[in-house]
């Protein structure tokens, strides 16, 4: 089955991520958004999805995906970043300023 095809969950830690990150919006218009915005394409890279600039992670089974956390909008390949993070135990400071 293909991820446009699939219904779409927002677990509560991604949605308090994204209302922080991205913009604050009423959690039926973020789903409804996300499920229009994965029409019009999106781009994969392991457990982590990019939809209109916004990095999910994300899993799918049984004919539903949910996006278990949001890290915003970045140009930068952030699942890549997130594995040299891990590998040398640092951290990525995202929709915040450093330090607070």
């Amino acid at each position: 089955m293909r991820l446009e095809e699939l219904e779409i969950r927002i677990a509560g830690h991604a949605y308090e991520r994204y209302c922080q990150r991205v913009e604050p919006i009423n959690r039926q218009a973020l789903e409804r958004s996300v499920a229009e915005e994965l029409q019009r394409g999106y781009y994969r890279r392991h457990d982590y999805i990019q939809i209109a600039g916004v990095w999910w992670r994300y899993s799918a089974s049984d004919g539903v995906m949910t996006l278990h956390t949001c890290y915003g909008r970045h140009h930068i390949d952030l699942p890549a970043a997130i594995k040299w993070a891990k590998r040398y135990k640092d951290r990525i400071v995202l929709g915040e300023a450093y330090g607070d």
